[in-house]
């Protein structure tokens, strides 16, 4: 396939993730290629060409992966849920073909896995660091946890694939892209809130295939064009952790609140992406180059 020039790069890229979105919001049902093709508005030869170049894996081996994944982290998640119905809930046919893809990633069998892992995974999936002291975060944290019901909210998106972890120039990029698309169509009010949304585990998901999405909030019936797209926020129960961090304090915190908070809470995570939310610009404080920050987790009653 010959080269992109940067705009239409950015149209395809668009295209492709919202092939994605569609993958990660059924992904207990079965796709083909014409349907998937069809959404990205490509031919069926085409899009597989472009999926392929653009995302750096194969079309159906995105799909096994992510839905590999995605087990993984649920075993460790709900330690109480069979382990056919986590494989039925990912997409797969059958726990046979469940645990011949589970043991081809992670060379072992979901059972052991789930034995293991001795913690629930983070905003970057890692895990606890031993012997961490009980109090691990709490300097950080503003407030006590909250648990808030939220509403679904469209969220106009630019997104990036590949290490984030630490990297707060690569966030201020993204959210420039971001409002360059959005002011001039006056979607920046008082009311517009900023996340970051997290779609993988850093300690599953290989570095270069990471996601990360750039949002804000925007009224519905929003279109998009380009390199940003749109999703929603799910409906649901939220835990909300307010916390003062500089570049390199986030994983500290994500951990403190799954490692220590979230297993004497009397919640369990629930599924869907776990984010930031930030303040809006004109009123964040920065002191000594800490923002303040929402870490939101999905969460449902044990």
């Amino acid at each position: 396939m010959e080269p992109l020039n940067t705009g239409k790069r950015n149209d395809y890229q668009g295209r492709i993730n919202r092939v994605i979105d569609h993958i990660e919001s059924n992904l207990d049902k079965e796709f083909s290629l014409g349907e998937l093709a069809s959404i990205a508005c490509f031919s069926k030869f085409h899009f597989h060409r472009i999926f392929n170049a653009l995302v750096n894996e194969t079309l159906f081996g995105f799909i096994q992966r992510v839905r590999v994944e995605k087990a993984a982290t649920l075993l460790v998640a709900n330690h109480h849920t069979p382990v056919t119905d986590i494989a039925l809930d990912c997409g797969f046919t059958s726990s046979s073909a469940f645990a011949r893809a589970f043991k081809a990633r992670f060379n072992m069998t979901a059972t052991q896995w789930r034995k293991r892992k001795q913690s629930v995974y983070g905003r970057a999936g890692r895990k606890e660091t031993a012997g961490a002291p009980e109090s691990l975060g709490k300097r950080f944290l503003t407030r006590d946890v909250r648990i808030r019901e939220l509403e679904s909210q469209p969220l106009a998106y630019v997104r990036y694939i590949g290490p984030y972890e630490g990297n707060a120039a690569l966030f201020e990029s993204l959210f420039s892209r971001l409002y360059q698309w959005a002011n001039p169509r006056d979607l920046i009010t008082d009311k517009t809130q900023c996340l970051a949304v997290y779609h993988d585990s850093i300690d599953i998901t290989a570095l270069d295939k990471l996601r990360v999405s750039a949002c804000i909030t925007v009224p519905p019936g929003t279109r998009v064009a380009g390199e940003v797209g749109k999703m929603r926020l799910s409906k649901g129960k939220y835990a909300s952790a307010r916390f003062k961090l500089g570049p390199s304090d986030y994983y500290e915190a994500w951990n403190w609140l799954f490692s220590q908070w979230l297993p004497s809470s009397g919640y369990a995570p629930d599924d869907g992406p776990r984010f930031e939310r930030y303040p809006p610009m004109e009123l964040e404080e920065k002191e000594d180059g800490k923002m303040t920050v929402d870490i939101c987790i999905p969460v449902t009653p044990l």
